[in-house]
């Protein structure tokens, strides 16, 4: 049976009031609507599970349809008024080709991003500071940015520091905090990216939303929530981990992420090749769509709470990887979409594979 998304979660609010996690989520979504953005709550939710799960995150999609708005609506819910915690950067001089030096202004921008990015992987490497968010986002990034501060960081977190930023060369390694989130936003319909270094530590979400007309200056008389320290204390990284959540929530229902699993064994029996880390990352991602305390962030139904999270698992973790393979095998896409039936966003996905 395909699953179809409701309007919203179906929270009631007793169990609101006593989950942090489901205030942030609730607040997410009610600023997104009040502010003007056009998209479902289920791609707002995604965004908070996503960043859970890595530390580094891509919107994309058409351009004023919010998800610059969205980076702020969470800043907002999860810091509060601290702008020194959260850099919102142009992330590329789109600017200027108005002027006479292109590549010179580029590269000043370039430098100043990479020197607010180093400063708040210092100040949120603190000791004191490990219980509070940090978020640098950059705004309508290019191939250029998409390459040197995403592939690249993804790369050196593989090994849990980094040696360089672009332009900017460390004289010794440091570590990268694990309460820093990075965003970017990029305005293109979709993004194929077949570096594997960044999709491991990074989360390309295709975002819904339609272009609209947005009241940001509603953000400016909205009562920021300050919840960083709950938001922290949920994120799950490891398998480990993550097993272990899944196992205590689901229990005799484990069962149900098996279209996970399955998926997994379809590509293996094709022979096309499928990093280790992949299912690793989409456990990951499924034990973090449900709070701390153990209820459902898409859906307080368990059922329905795997289904919508393996879903995205799916079409954000396991699809990209495979992207350019399915292409050459055209007599895997029917069994493969016999698999994906009852998940939208990964059917999708697959069809614009063709």
């Amino acid at each position: 049976m395909t699953i179809t998304f409701v309007s919203s979660p179906v929270q009631t609010r007793d169990t609101i009031s006593l989950d942090p996690e489901l205030k942030i989520i609730s607040r997410l979504i009610q600023v997104t609507a009040e502010v003007g953005i056009q998209t479902d709550p289920v791609s707002i939710i995604n965004l908070y599970v996503a960043l859970k799960s890595k530390p580094l995150a891509i919107l994309t999609g058409i351009a004023q349809s919010g998800k610059v708005a969205l980076v702020r609506i969470l800043a907002q819910a999860l810091i509060g008024d601290d702008s020194f915690r959260c850099q919102m950067m142009t992330g590329h001089a789109w600017w200027a080709g108005q002027t006479g030096n292109v590549a010179l202004f580029t590269d000043m921008q370039t430098r100043l991003n990479s020197d607010k990015v180093l400063n708040l992987i210092e100040e949120a490497g603190r000791p004191q500071n490990a219980q509070r968010v940090y978020i640098a986002c950059l705004t309508r990034i290019s191939p250029a940015e998409l390459t040197g501060f995403f592939s690249e960081l993804a790369c050196q977190l593989q090994h849990g520091q980094i040696m360089q930023l672009p332009s900017i060369h460390l004289t010794e390694p440091i570590a990268f905090p694990s309460n820093l989130l990075l965003i970017g936003t990029m305005d293109t319909v979709r993004l194929e990216w077949r570096d594997v270094d960044l999709l491991t530590k990074t989360t390309i979400i295709q975002w819904s939303a339609v272009e609209s007309k947005l009241s940001v200056g509603r953000l400016t008389t909205v009562t920021p929530l300050d919840h960083d320290g709950e938001f922290l204390s949920s994120c799950i990284r490891d398998e480990w981990s993550a097993r272990l959540k899944l196992l205590r929530i689901l229990g005799k229902q484990a069962h149900s992420i098996r279209p996970v699993l399955q998926i997994a064994d379809l590509l293996k029996a094709h022979d096309v090749p499928l990093p280790d880390s992949v299912i690793c990352e989409s456990i990951i991602y499924l034990a973090n769509a449900w709070s701390k305390r153990g209820v459902g962030l898409f859906d307080p139904a368990i059922p329905r709470n795997v289904a919508i999270a393996a879903d995205l698992a799916i079409a954000q973790t396991v699809l990209p990887h495979v992207g350019q393979t399915l292409r050459s095998l055209p007599a895997l896409h029917d069994p493969l979409k016999q698999v994906l039936k009852p998940f939208p966003h990964s059917l999708t996905v697959l069809e614009n594979l063709n």
